[in-house]
């Protein structure tokens, strides 16, 4: 089974049930396909992605971050180190260089599914 997030909107689906609304992407990127080429700013580009390693702590983006690697087949537009994590608690929806925000109980659900397929799309 797949994961998929929606840059539009920020929606997470499983099997196409409709999940919760996260985000990707900061100020003017924020929930804009338009700039997944921008980095630090836009969303994670369109396509496959698989979860990769095990969920950790990371130094910027804190516990729990989910590591995403790209099917070679994406247009990824020089940009990398994509994860899946938490938003931030001194500025809540700005969390996101492009990275998926979303909250610990879903991410936790995420990994405990065993599905390590994400797509991304439009």
């Amino acid at each position: 089974m797949t994961w998929v997030f929606q840059q539009s909107t920020g929606n997470l689906s499983r099997n196409g049930r409709f999940l919760l609304k996260g985000y990707a992407g900061k100020g003017p990127g924020k929930f804009n396909p338009n700039m997944e080429g921008r980095p630090d700013v836009g969303p994670l580009s369109r396509g496959k992605y698989v979860i990769t390693g095990h969920p950790f702590h990371h130094p910027h983006t804190g516990g729990y971050s989910i590591r995403l690697q790209p099917d070679p087949g994406n247009n990824m537009f020089g940009r990398s180190g994509f994860l899946i994590h938490g938003d931030s608690v001194k500025h809540p929806g700005q969390a996101s260089n492009g990275c998926i925000i979303l909250p610990l109980p879903i991410r936790q659900q995420i990994w405990n599914s065993g599905d390590k397929q994400v797509e991304v799309v439009r």
